[in-house]
Formats: C-alpha cells, sequence, structure tokens
C-alpha cells in the first residue's frame, strides 16, 4: 500500500517541525531540565524521518550508489558550508559588538577573534572538511552525522542489494550500531563521525516503517501513552547527548529514541487533522535548516530587551542561553529562535525575487 505523495510530505514536514521547535526549546532552556528531556530522542526523530525518506532499493550498482550519495549529500553540505561560511565572516564583527568572547566556553573550547589571512583560510579549510564549527552553528553538527550516515547506510545498501539479502543489511547495520556503541563505551569520541556508527541503526528503522507503512499504526492512543511514560520515567534514569555519543546504555538509547519517534509522530498525526495549523506546522518543518542555522541569532534579539530592561548585563550578551530567567523570557527566547530565522528566509526570498525581476526588465 503506497502513502499519497502529498499527504506523507505533509506529514513529516509536520514531524520535522515538532522536531525542530523542540530542538529551540532545548537549546533556549538555560537550566538544562527541558534540554535533557529534548535530548532523549529528538535527534532520533530527524534521524528517523532521514531514513523515511531514504529509498535504497535502486542502489545496486557502484554508479547508483554515487550518485545517491552525491545526490542526498550535496544540498546537505552546501547549506553547512554556508552558515559556516557566514558566521566565521562575521567572527571579528561579533566580538566586537559583544555577541562573542574569549573569556565564554562554547560548548568544550574558548574561541578568540580572527587575527591573521592566514588564519582565516585555516579556518575556511576546517569549514570544508566538515570540521568548522562556529558557535552559532552549534546544531550543525547533526548534518555532519547525518552525511555520515547517509555514506555509512549507501554503502550497506549497497552490499545487500548485491547480495540480495535484507538479513545482511540488518546485520550490517547492528555492526555499525554497536560500534557506535563500543566506540561510547571505550570514551573514544570522534565528533560527528562516532554518532553517525550509532544513528545509523534509527535511519535504517526509519526506511523500515517506510516500507511497512501498511502496518504502522501511529495514532494508537494505548501506544502514545506508553510512550509518554517510558519518556517521563527514563528521564530519571539517564541522559543522552548525540552530539557527544552520549547514550547512557545501548537499550537504553533505543527506547528513549523509539519512544519519542512515536510520541511526536503520533502528535503530527493529530495535527494533520487540524486546518491552518497543519499548513503552519509543515510550513516550520520545511525550513528546519534554517531555524537550525539562525535560531541562536534570534536569541540575541531577546538579550538585548533583557539588557534593555535591566534583566541581564551586557557581559551576558556573549553568553548563548541565559540560566535562571522565567518563563515569559523563555517563550520569548522560543519564538525569537523559531520566528525570525523564518522572517528572514521570507525577507531573503523577497529581495531575490526582486533583484531577478528587475534583472529581466
Amino acid at each position: 500500500m503506497e502513502i499519497e505523495k502529498n499527504k506523507r510530505i505533509e506529514f513529516l514536514d509536520i514531524a520535522r517541525g515538532i522536531a525542530i521547535i523542540l530542538m529551540v526549546c532545548g537549546h533556549a532552556d538555560g537550566i538544562g531540565n527541558i534540554e535533557k528531556a529534548v535530548n532523549l530522542f529528538n535527534m532520533a526523530l530527524f534521524m528517523f524521518i532521514s531514513g523515511y525518506l531514504f529509498d535504497s532499493k535502486k542502489i545496486t550498482t557502484l554508479k547508483s550508489l554515487n550518485n545517491t550519495i552525491i545526490k542526498r549529500v550535496k544540498k546537505l553540505y552546501i547549506y553547512y558550508v554556508f552558515y559556516e561560511l557566514f558566521y566565521l565572516c562575521l567572527k571579528n564583527t561579533f566580538f566586537n559588538i559583544g555577541f562573542y568572547s574569549s573569556n565564554v566556553l562554547y560548548g568544550t573550547k574558548f574561541i578568540y577573534p580572527i587575527s591573521s589571512v592566514k588564519e582565516f583560510f585555516i579556518s575556511i579549510i576546517k569549514i570544508l572538511l566538515g570540521m568548522g564549527r562556529e558557535p552559532f552553528c552549534g546544531a550543525f553538527w547533526f548534518i555532519i552525522s547525518l552525511i555520515f550516515v547517509i555514506i555509512i547506510y549507501s554503502i550497506i545498501s549497497y552490499i545487500s542489494n548485491k547480495f540480495n539479502c535484507s538479513k545482511m543489511k540488518f546485520l550490517l547495520v547492528l555492526m555499525a550500531f554497536i560500534f557506535g556503541c563500543t566506540l561510547y563505551y571505550f570514551d573514544i569520541n570522534i565528533p560527528r563521525f562516532a554518532p553517525a556508527f550509532t544513528m545509523t541503526i534509527i535511519f535504517y528503522i526509519g526506511e523500515v516503517c517506510r516500507n511497512n507503512i501498511e502496518k504502522i499504526n501511529f495514532k494508537n492512543n494505548i501506544l502514545f501513552l506508553i510512550s509518554t511514560i517510558l519518556l517521563i520515567i527514563l528521564y530519571h534514569f539517564g541522559a543522552i547527548a548525540m552530539n557527544s555519543n552520549s547514550i547512557t546504555n545501548p537499550i537504553y538509547f533505543l527506547i528513549c529514541s523509539i519512544s519519542g519517534i512515536y510520541f511526536c509522530m503520533f502528535i503530527s498525526k493529530q495535527i494533520e487533522n487540524v486546518p491552518n495549523c497543519n499548513k503552519h506546522m509543515s510550513f516550520i518543518g520545511s525550513h528546519t535548516i534554517s531555524i537550525m542555522g539562525l535560531h541562536f541569532l534570534g536569541f540575541k534579539i531577546v538579550q538585548l530587551c533583557e539588557i534593555f530592561f535591566g534583566k541581564i548585563s551586557y557581559s551576558d550578551l556573549a553568553l548563548l542561553r541565559i540560566p535562571n530567567y522565567n518563563l515569559i523570557w523563555y517563550i520569548l527566547y522560543v519564538l525569537c529562535g523559531i520566528y525570525f530565522p523564518l522572517i528572514c528566509y521570507k525577507l531573503f526570498n523577497y529581495i531575490i525575487t526582486n533583484i531577478r525581476r528587475r534583472l529581466k526588465i
């Protein structure tokens, strides 16, 4: 049984919309409780959706393998490079206006202004090699990991299709997952690369669900309730941080991922039947890259307002998020994190459209 194309796309866009909103909610959380809850399954949800849209049946030759990888990776890589270079060019400006500070720890490192042309070009080379990570592009670790997953899964699909053996695909995916978990247990964290092996199994589950859609019911109230209860319980017994491939243990990771995926898919199915809301969520979901790349910049608008009202000091502007703020400020962070990028997207499209129109004249 095939899914209607338009319906399937809208359903997945809504799910992506939920995923990106949850990501912003997590990044806006200065305390860490919401971020911990979101991290239990959010990256897995993104990976599941990507796998759901992947068709590995056509990967039967080296040419088709090459074409599939290029087609899937090219757009992701271009977005990654664009945003990294965008923020790299603004790096010194951000230091001058207080958006960055050498006294603030961004992730696991301190950053400093670019002091030479040589340093600038070295940074460009790192970005092109997938090693760049400007602070405002913190979420883009997932893009590089997704690229690795696509490459790994495409190769696995090619091998299993060559032997016409679906069981071989499962075993190879399982081996990739075990390898990722092994890296975690031996405390070997290869940024972006290690999480890719761990998350390949979620990508696989996504494609399996798409191929067996007639057997999948994302509207089961009982399963939704079970998923919700499991997430609430598991929140207190571990934590997941996929950017560092930290998963507590393999079973914990799989249960959290599957529960969270079903939880969000159930909600997306409900939203799908709500007029206007479905279109709005679908629009948000179809612009996840823009939100991923600009939401931290959107946070700065709220921080500037906090400075104006005397809630924080000017030096706090260099922080990616502010701890201990109240609910109203938190909501403002989330709203700006979501809608500032969408406004920028609309404005950019308007400018480009007008330029093209004038050139035609």
